[in-house]
């Protein structure tokens, strides 16, 4: 029986052994399974587009918070980003987009930016431009671990900029060198070509795409490193010579050494190993990438997103959340723009003038002094406003009161006053560098400067001309002619009898009745009527102490003078 039962186990056996090495023949090593040739058995190019696709992987059931970087980028955008992070993190999100649509802004807030992703945020990022990244924009989108685009966006262009002015070599050196260093972590860290991020920094800059001829690799390289790779041969020196802009041909451009094209990617034993592929960058211009060509060079990883159910499916999230700004950080940003600001001026400028038109306390005070508290406050609260903008804004209203009131004439103290509270207002809204007792305007940010004090130029014309309307016409206006003194009527004309406090006695007062400035009336102060000091006004205009004066209206016990 145990004899049986071992004769029909062993076929069994060999049977079973026999079906295992074929299996293991048939299976392909590690080696075969990862090769992918071609139809001429030649390897598969992986092109920059192919790097930035593989990093797309990502882990279903995201919580995903969207938190908006738009306008300019200064100090104010770091803290506000901080505080919207904090608030995702709270939340248990386990991914973070940024999504950008941002001109630029200030460098060095970009660049604590840029740390702050890299240093502080612990979970993924993403980068959304929507709709375009530009100078600062671009910086920070470096920084995430991903970047995606709409359909219709831009990015790029990243060198530092004085409007107006021509940086010298060395001051364009120190703007350049940590933005240059921060693109190069960038790239290093996810592995983007460094040489996109340099020619979007600096003139002059080619692109070229080669690829590796035996590996088949392909990667984006300045022309020094394509003339190493490619051809094996370093440039000629005159080369060199050319992108330090010496020896400059006739009509072309100048680019500074500052920054200049160099070895970068190539080492010794790559050179003459690549070929190729096409010029993506001629170096004339900073490179600009629209939503197309970013994917094709591998700056972004898809073109599609057009808005929050797009990125949801892309991402594979479980939920998606945007994390706004607070009401307070959205009304005082809307209140630090120029034309808002202009506004205000101008609601300041005529509620100021109505107000001493008037008698006592009203509205237009009421205005005039909401105003400038805002024009004040909402840059204080962002973080634009420096202490000495605000006391030199308190300065200038000093020394128009004391022009007002204390001086004979209106002179240097009131123009004094003037300059200084128009400079105020319009440096309190530009970011500043330096930790100094007086900071100064970023100098990237002078563009800006000059479009804030255009707008406080406008306020301050379409001021005086309201100024105008009021005193000619406003009095005609259903309404407004309760503010604003209208033309003397018959019954004005008539006498009218006015007591005074001090004296008890009875005097006649009538339009046309001819007396002298007690004091400078400004526009308000006393003057000698019928032998009695009587409380007057002006029409508006200024009258020093010592001027003939007549009555020109009556108005109960308002009484309205000018110079006879």
């Amino acid at each position: 029986m145990k004899n049986r039962e071992t004769n029909i186990m062993r076929p069994l056996l060999l049977i079973l052994l026999a079906a295992l090495t074929l299996g293991q023949a048939a299976m392909p090593t590690p080696s075969e399974s990862t090769s992918l040739p071609t139809a001429d058995n030649q390897p598969v190019p992986v092109t920059p587009a192919d790097k930035a696709s593989s990093l797309t992987v990502t882990p279903g059931g995201a919580n995903v918070a969207v938190i908006k970087i738009q306008g300019m980028i200064y100090g104010f955008t770091l803290e506000s980003l901080k505080r919207r992070v904090d608030r995702a993190m709270e939340g248990n999100a386990s991914m973070i987009v940024l999504e950008l649509d941002t001109p630029g802004g200030e460098v060095m807030s970009a660049l604590e930016i840029a740390k702050y992703i890299k240093g502080d945020i612990t979970i993924p990022t993403v980068a959304w431009i929507n709709k375009s990244a530009y100078s600062a924009g671009i910086l920070i989108a470096s920084s995430c671990d991903r970047i995606v685009m709409h359909p219709a966006s831009t990015t790029g262009d990243c060198a530092p900029i004085v409007p107006g002015t021509e940086l010298a070599p060395t001051e364009r050196a120190k703007a350049l060198s940590p933005i240059l260093e921060e693109f190069r972590d960038n790239a290093r860290a996810n592995g983007k070509d460094y040489a996109l991020y340099h020619a979007m920094c600096v003139l002059g800059v080619e692109i070229y795409l080669i690829e590796n001829k035996d590996t088949g690799k392909q990667m984006l390289v300045n022309q020094i490193d394509k003339a190493l790779m490619v051809d094996g041969n370093a440039p000629e020196s005159n080369v060199v010579s050319k992108l330090a802009g010496k020896d400059k041909p006739a009509g072309e451009t100048n680019i500074d050494n500052v920054a200049s094209v160099s070895r970068d990617v190539a080492t010794d034993d790559e050179l003459g190993k690549w070929k190729l592929i096409k010029q993506f960058h001629d170096g004339k211009t900073l490179l600009t990438l629209n939503q197309a060509r970013a994917v094709e060079v591998g700056l972004a990883e898809t073109d599609t997103i057009r808005d929050q159910a797009d990125l949801k499916k892309y991402l594979n999230a479980n939920i998606i959340a945007s994390i706004d700004q607070s009401w307070s950080e959205d009304m005082a940003g809307w209140l630090t723009h120029p034309a808002i600001r202009a506004v205000l001026v101008l609601a300041l400028l005529l509620g100021a003038y109505t107000e001493f038109q008037t008698p006592g306390l009203g509205l237009p005070g009421a205005v005039a002094v909401t105003a400038l508290v805002l024009l004040i406050g909402a840059p204080f609260l962002v973080g634009l406003a420096e202490i000495w903008h605000i006391l030199l804004i308190l300065v200038g209203i000093g020394l128009l009161f004391c022009e007002l009131f204390l001086t004979p004439s209106f002179g240097l103290l009131g123009i004094g006053g003037i300059v200084c509270i128009f400079t105020g207002l319009t440096l309190s809204i530009i970011p500043t560098v330096g930790n100094g007792p007086l900071p100064l305007p970023a100098p990237e940010m002078y563009g800006r400067l000059q479009v804030a004090g255009m707008w406080m130029i406008l306020s301050f014309i379409f001021g005086v001309g309201g100024m105008m309307a009021i005193t000619k016409y406003f009095g005609n206006i259903p309404g407004l002619n309760r503010l604003i003194l209208s033309s003397p009527t018959q019954e004005d004309e008539l006498a009218i009898h006015y007591k005074t406090q001090n004296t008890g006695t009875n005097m006649n007062l009538t339009v046309g009745l001819l007396g002298t400035a007690a004091t400078a009336l400004r526009p308000s102060g006393q003057a000698k009527l019928d032998g009695q000091l009587i409380d007057v006004v002006t029409s508006g205009s200024l009258i020093e102490q010592g001027t003939e004066i007549k009555i020109i209206e009556i108005h109960g016990n308002r009484i309205v003078v000018d110079e006879a």
